[in-house]
């Protein structure tokens, strides 16, 4: 039972958080209450499920000798010795060529959005994440990546708009992961894990953390008021979500400039009730607009 759990715990299921991204394509697509369609989009999401945990499982590898002297990720079941190498390279194959495979069934779109993933994420691990601003890029792509693969596998477009503020919104959680990581590393003068820490600085990465909410909050609205969105929804209430938008990215920002949170952007988004019923609060108000016009 504990090598099962060291197991699960080092795919990182709550990493799976960031999956839902997936399901855009289904709400915004007005198909949310299609069950063909909605099974379609649980597939997507088990699918990238599948990808990202075989991705962690590899990066967790090549990362090990540097995740062994950093203060939360040495505690993992890897680093910390709980699962051999070995099994660890096993599991990711698996994983990464069963939701290959299973991409590849059921959409031909899907499997090269997937693939892309995954080659990304190699390029990543070996390189890019070597490279200032551009390692905060591809992680966020990633996000930006299950949003198409949710609009991929169910045959329909997302708004450009909609699309920009999504990978707007991504760069702003890539962003303030790094910097509470620098904050932290500062704070208690340790030397960083990764040389490219050594790149930012606060005051840098608050600037470009300003932007990107402020471009995220300005695409939203023009999305959501632009006439041509009205015109496909046949509603102009889309409005009533724009406050729900502003104060979560509000509240994330309080969270991680006062309460000092963020480097663990999936924990965050779960274990704040008032972030969450917020976020709950503006799904809700969607779909009811959407589907109960």
């Amino acid at each position: 039972m504990h090598t099962i759990k060291s197991m699960v715990l080092s795919m990182r299921p709550l990493q799976w958080v960031k999956n839902l991204f997936v399901f855009a394509g289904l709400i915004f697509s007005q198909e949310f209450l299609n069950p063909e369609k909605f099974l379609l989009s649980i597939e997507a999401f088990i699918i990238f499920c599948l990808l990202a945990s075989g991705v962690y499982l590899f990066n967790d590898i090549i990362d090990l000798p540097a995740d062994k002297l950093h203060p939360v990720k040495k505690n993992r079941p890897l680093p910390s010795g709980q699962i051999p190498i070995w099994f660890a390279a096993l599991l990711s194959v698996v994983l990464i060529a069963a939701g290959l495979f299973w991409s590849m069934k059921l959409d031909t779109g899907l499997f090269l959005v997937g693939a892309t993933y995954i080659v990304l994420q190699i390029l990543y691990t070996f390189a890019l994440k070597k490279l200032v601003i551009v390692d905060i890029i591809v992680v966020a792509t990633g996000f930006l990546l299950r949003a198409a693969a949710g609009a991929v596998v169910l045959g329909v477009e997302i708004s450009s708009w909609l699309l920009l503020c999504t990978s707007l919104l991504a760069l702003f959680m890539v962003t303030a992961k790094r910097r509470q990581e620098l904050f932290r590393i500062e704070a208690k003068d340790t030397p960083p894990t990764r040389k490219v820490m050594q790149e930012y600085t606060l005051p840098f990465l608050d600037e470009i953390l300003a932007i990107q909410g402020y471009g995220a909050v300005l695409t939203y609205a023009i999305y959501i008021f632009d006439p041509s969105t009205s015109a496909r929804f046949g509603t102009k209430y889309l409005g009533l979500t724009l406050p729900f938008v502003i104060y979560g990215i509000f509240r994330y920002l309080f969270l991680v400039k006062v309460e000092g949170r963020g480097e663990s952007p999936e924990k965050l988004v779960i274990s704040d009730p008032i972030f969450l019923i917020n976020l709950l609060l503006w799904i809700a108000t969607v779909i009811i607009i959407i589907y109960f016009r």
